[in-house]
Parts: C-alpha cells; structure tokens; sequence
C-alpha cells in the first residue's frame, strides 16, 4: 500500500460523523506533543492506527486497530518486527500499560488530557459523551463512573518523565469528574 493511500484511508477514518474526540483533532494533539519526544516511526504509525477502528461501546477496537494497522503496514512492505511494534502499541491502548518500552510514549500522549485544564477536560468529556448518544443517561454515567473509579485507583497513569508532570492534574481532573458525577451534575 503506497504511503499516501494510507495517509488518505487513516484521515477518512478520524473524520467518521459519529467521532467528537476520537477524531483528527485527537491524532494531531498528540502527534504534535510527541514532536518533544522524539517518536520512532513504529510510534508515529501507532498513533495513527490505535483509534483507527472506532465504534462507540465495542470492546474490541483497539484489537480491531492492531488487526487493521498489521495489514496495512504489511501491504505498505513493513518488516514483520517493525509491524509488531506497532501492533503490540496499539494493543497496550486498551490498558493504558506499557507491555513493551516502545509503548510508554504513545500512551502517555493518548491520555495526555486527562492532565489538561478542567475547561479542556471536561470539553473532551462532552464530546466522548456525543460519541456515545446512542446510550441512555444512566447506562452512560454508570460506564463513566466505573471509568472514573478503575482510573482513579490505578498506581500511575503516567509512564515517561514527560508525562509524569500530569499526574497530579490527570487525578484531580478524574476525582473532581467522579465527585460531579456522583453528586448528579
């Protein structure tokens, strides 16, 4: 597969209508956040691919995006260790636990918001929750509120030295979130 093809077919797939977060915007933040951290190419691929499967509630996209980026990356005459790189990265997205070194970065930057403003967050929390409107109120903020919680109680969210310094803003943006929810608002 030539390179541009890919490029074209990864970008069609971030402008899907039913994305809000899980979108193009999405991909270039954490691309351009990576620009610091000197990203291999297997990491740069990952990032394009590990929302590249996205269906609102399935429990397999991050496994439908490693079947899709080992393919693609095949056709595109990777080497077989190269595509598993980023075929076990984009597995590690479902966890959020680096399985391999390569991972840390990319998950780091993945979840880089949670550390942002509150504004930012909760932004991206609405538009998460567009994404999901075919689900009902309560079905929505009991899955969010399990989120919040397995989150929360994680020993780190974080792995690199660049995304340590959003822990603490990562915990108090989940808390808060957690308390709003559990107060109803």
């Amino acid at each position: 597969m030539e390179p541009t093809a890919l490029l074209i077919e990864l970008t069609h797939r971030y402008s899907e209508p039913h994305r809000r977060y899980h979108d193009l915007r999405h991909i270039a933040d954490m691309l351009c956040k990576g620009g610091e951290l000197a990203l291999s190419d297997e990491q740069v691929m990952a990032i394009w691919f590990h929302d590249a499967v996205y269906v609102p509630g399935s429990k397999t996209n991050e496994a439908d995006s490693a079947v899709l980026a080992v393919e693609r990356l095949t056709a595109a005459g990777w080497s077989p260790a190269r595509v598993k790189v980023v075929e076990q990265i984009v597995l590690d997205t479902c966890g959020h636990v680096p399985s391999i070194e390569a991972s840390a970065k990319v998950l780091d930057l993945d979840l880089s918001t949670l550390g942002g403003s509150w504004e930012s967050y909760e932004r991206n929390g609405r538009n998460i929750r567009e994404e999901f409107a075919n689900i009902s109120e309560d079905d929505w903020n009991a899955g969010r509120g399990a989120w919040l919680e397995g989150m929360i109680s994680r020993e780190r969210l974080f792995w690199t030295p660049w995304g340590e310094p959003l822990e603490a803003e990562a915990r108090a943006n989940l808390k808060r979130d957690l308390e709003l929810l559990q107060a109803g608002q």
